[in-house]
């Protein structure tokens, strides 16, 4: 395993869309934050049922196959290590880079048939797995200085509302 790769935080992102046809506007937005050397696309799969039912899928990854390999084989040692310990770490690591070089990396077939099953007619969804290279530095710091992540998450115009109403509630119920 190289020791010298270092991977940004991943972020896995499952967008639905109202439309089977894939919005511009959200693909060029992408793609700035790509070309600008934001993010980069671990692996992303496109799915839209049109309005009689058919399929288009569409895959990008911006990894090119050694790097989907040795990414393989991270991810399966760490998945392993966090299962079995060591022995599981490279069991892990094993399965991993086979799985990876036999093209079995993201999303298999039988993911992309449940998703389209699930998926109403007229719709899309994005199942997009991100790297934020902008955090790499960040990454590296929090690590050499002990650093712990406790939380995360998004803070959304939605979350600030729902946490509104919470706090009117809470609010509420103590001046009864």
């Amino acid at each position: 395993m190289a020791s010298n790769v270092v991977y940004g935080p991943l972020q896995l992102l499952v967008i639905g869309f109202g439309q089977a046809a894939l919005p511009l506007d959200f693909v060029n937005q992408l793609r700035r934050l790509r070309d600008d050397g934001i993010v980069r696309l671990v692996d992303a799969v496109y799915v839209a049922k049109d309005e009689h039912g058919g399929l288009t899928q569409i895959h990008a990854t911006d990894f090119n196959q050694e790097e989907i390999v040795v990414f393989g084989l991270l991810a399966g040692a760490l998945f392993g290590y966090g299962a079995a310990g060591e022995e599981g770490a490279m069991l892990g690591a094993v399965a991993g880079g086979l799985a990876a070089e036999g093209g079995e990396f993201g999303l298999d077939s039988d993911d992309m048939d449940e998703i389209a099953d699930r998926i109403p007619r007229g719709s899309a969804a994005a199942f997009i797995l991100l790297e934020h290279l902008w955090a790499i530095g960040l990454k590296d710091s929090l690590r050499d200085t002990h650093g712990v992540v406790i939380a995360h998450g998004w803070l959304t115009p939605a979350t600030l509302i729902a946490m509104g109403q919470e706090a009117a509630a809470e609010a509420e119920i103590d001046n009864r």
